[in-house]
């Protein structure tokens, strides 16, 4: 398992944490999923945005022949 330090301003952190909380309970290891939820969601977003942009290149591209 990796680990990886990140460091928050403390007005995210306490933002964060309080949507844990209300969303997960406080039960031990709810802050670490969610964080993997975040993290998965913000590399499925950027996948998306590269599979956009190749599209639009392929349809530029396709149009211009």
């Amino acid at each position: 398992m990796g680990a990886i330090k990140v460091i928050l301003s403390d007005d995210l952190e306490e933002k964060f944490r309080n949507e844990v909380f209300k969303s997960k309970g406080m039960k031990k290891g709810n802050i670490t999923l969610a964080i993997e939820e975040a993290v998965s969601a913000w590399i499925d977003m950027q996948q998306q945005k590269r599979s956009n942009a190749a599209k639009k290149a392929w349809m530029t591209r396709k149009n211009k022949n």
